[in-house]
């Protein structure tokens, strides 16, 4: 019994790798290849055709080798380029591409790691050419979305055969090398000081004339101002002389009377002291003789 039982584990055993063996899956995002013996005898799921699923085939005979069927993407950094116009770029790209053909794929190039090393030596050598010859003015911000279009076509044409289709190639920056880069910077920040400089010294011009303007504008308005004042002022002096001699002319008595008393209150603050004669303690009568006399003056 236990022979047996052996036996039959043995069996069941050979029958799971059997199976394991005779069964493969492809995934949407997959192709495939069926392979006897190193030969291609089918292709499943490809660009053509929509064939997911479980399919069958000869165990220890059949192999089979699973594509992507997905956009690829491959970035190529540090593509030294000279202009046309005799300056050095150090260039990024990203390249977007996919197996069209499988079995093309297979029979050229093999593999993926493969493939992205033909992609690379391809389009260095497609961006040298194109942007080669044209200036870094098109290069940075002119005439990129037409670069880009022959660069792809050309990439495109050299691949061809492979079975490979490139969706598109996009240049992600295009920079002066370090070394030069900094010199340029430098001579830009120089220009910049230069500019700023000028404009700096313009502006004080600028300022020191508008200030003296001001000022010049200031003393016009002001010796205006006090030439007005001058003139109200001696109408005023001439309206209040009149109003006087009008009331001198009506009540004299009283008009040298009044004017004591705010003579006297003019004359005489808090606190000052007075040496008087005590037969004439009225001080204010003083400022009326004065005001008589100076009403005879007149």
């Amino acid at each position: 019994m236990k022979l047996f039982g052996g036996i039959f584990a043995i069996i069941l055993a050979a029958l799971v790798v059997l199976g394991v063996n005779s069964f493969y899956v492809v995934r949407q995002d997959q192709q495939a290849l069926l392979l006897q013996l190193g030969a291609i005898q089918e292709a499943k799921n490809t660009p053509d055709t929509d064939e997911p699923g479980l399919y069958f085939k000869l165990p220890f005979v059949q192999n089979v080798i699973t594509l992507d069927k997905k956009n690829l993407g491959l970035t190529i950094s540090d593509i030294q380029v000279l202009a046309s116009d005799q300056r050095r770029l150090v260039v990024d790209a990203f390249v977007r591409w996919r197996i069209v053909d499988p079995v093309k794929f297979y029979q050229r190039l093999g593999n993926e790691r493969r493939a992205e090393s033909q992609l690379n030596r391809f389009t260095e050598s497609a961006i040298r050419e194109a942007l080669g010859d044209s200036p870094v003015p098109e290069i940075v911000s002119g005439q990129r979305a037409v670069l880009m279009e022959r660069i792809k076509s050309n990439v495109n044409r050299n691949m061809d055969d492979t079975g490979i289709q490139i969706i598109d190639i996009r240049i992600r920056q295009a920079d002066l090398p370090q070394e030069i880069a900094e010199g340029v910077y430098d001579r830009m920040r120089t220009a910049r000081q230069q500019v700023a400089q000028q404009t700096r010294a313009e502006g004080e011009e600028q300022a020191r004339r508008i200030r003296a303007e001001a000022d010049r504008e200031a003393v016009v308005i002001e010796a205006q101002a006090r030439e007005a004042s001058e003139i109200i002022k001696g109408e005023g002096d001439a309206a209040r002389t009149k109003i006087y001699a009008e009331a001198y002319g009506r009540d004299a008595e009283f008009f040298r009377f009044y004017r004591s008393l705010v003579a006297c209150e003019a004359a005489i603050k808090q606190g000052t002291r007075l040496v008087v004669d005590p037969n004439n303690l009225d001080i204010c009568n003083i400022f009326s003789v004065e005001a008589a006399r100076a009403g005879r003056a007149r």
